[in-house]
């Protein structure tokens, strides 16, 4: 392809004897650049005078130091890496049977199909324009990332009151233990056992309560990561639409559509107290159950006397 009528290509990166696209460009000493293969074939047909010159110029250039210019090679490189791409990009959007263009789709079979694929397998099917599919995409897109941001907002809120109920938690169990501490201690020679029950009770119950917050809060952040990667899809796929990625876009819409948030279950705030038994009635109990003994104890030892 000859390049030299192409305005759009700067001429920098045209050799100007073949008039294509630079291939291993090297510098002359007077600044234009050639194929080295160009140059290396003229050389013969320049050499004047006991001198090669510039075939644009005419100005001597030593050929054993010819410099490669590596900035050229690089911009040529992407060049011909965006004419490759635009041309993959053309072919792709052509039909595989009729190589025409593909203007329609068909949403019962996720294609992008031409005017005469309709006639043939796609009669009867919902056929609408790919400008019509991409704007009800886009459509659908904004309101997909509005909604999913708004529950994911909502998940980290939700992420922070597990954590106000964490610290809540535990403070109230902290708040329980001392109260039970405190009162054992004025009744611990008789109520040791019950003292280590209730604070088991209350261990358990904490360990219980705090385990079900964790769970829940791992829930939230899973979701919340969920909908992160959704919205980063949704937002790549329609960074990257094409005619071949429509099906795709559209699948990752219906799935952000379906997606509802799951909220935990807060456990009550509601703290079963324990209530001490009363403590005088029992050591009143205890006495006269004492008393009692010896009473019975002092009359066993009368009887026995008179027995022997």
């Amino acid at each position: 392809m000859d390049f030299s009528s192409q305005g759009s290509i700067h001429e920098e990166v045209i050799c100007r004897i073949c008039h294509q696209l630079l291939t291993e460009p090297l510098s002359l000493n007077c600044g234009h650049n050639f194929c080295q293969a160009c140059i290396s074939a003229n050389e013969s047909e320049s050499f004047f005078g006991g001198q090669c010159r510039c075939p644009v110029c005419q100005s001597p250039y030593d050929p054993w130091n010819l410099l490669p210019n590596q900035q050229l090679t690089d911009r040529v490189k992407k060049i011909r890496e965006a004419n490759m791409s635009s041309h993959q990009q053309q072919r792709r959007d052509l039909c595989e049977h009729h190589g025409e263009n593909c203007h329609l789709f068909c949403k019962e079979d996720g294609k992008a199909i031409c005017s005469f694929c309709v006639q043939e397998q796609h009669q009867g099917h919902q056929i609408y324009s790919v400008e019509e599919v991409v704007k009800e995409c886009q459509e659908k897109f904004q309101v997909a990332v509005y909604r999913l941001t708004q529950e994911q907002q909502e998940a980290e809120k939700l992420e922070g009151v597990i954590n106000e109920e964490r610290d809540t938690w535990k403070n109230c169990m902290q708040t329980e233990r001392e109260r039970i501490l405190k009162g054992f201690e004025e009744m611990r020679g008789i109520l040791d056992r019950e003292e280590k029950r209730e604070l088991q009770k209350l261990d358990d119950n904490e360990v219980h309560v705090l385990d079900n917050l964790a769970v829940a809060k791992d829930q939230m952040a899973q979701q919340s990561q969920y909908m992160r990667e959704l919205i980063s899809d949704l937002q790549r796929h329609m960074c990257e639409a094409s005619v071949d990625t429509l099906q795709d876009i559209i699948n990752v819409i219906r799935r952000s559509e379906v997606w509802t948030l799951k909220k935990p279950k807060i456990v009550s705030k509601k703290l079963s107290t324990f209530r001490f038994p009363d403590l005088n009635g029992m050591l009143k109990a205890f006495k006269e159950l004492a008393e009692a003994q010896s009473h019975w104890g002092k009359k066993l030892q009368v009887l026995q006397i008179f027995m022997f």
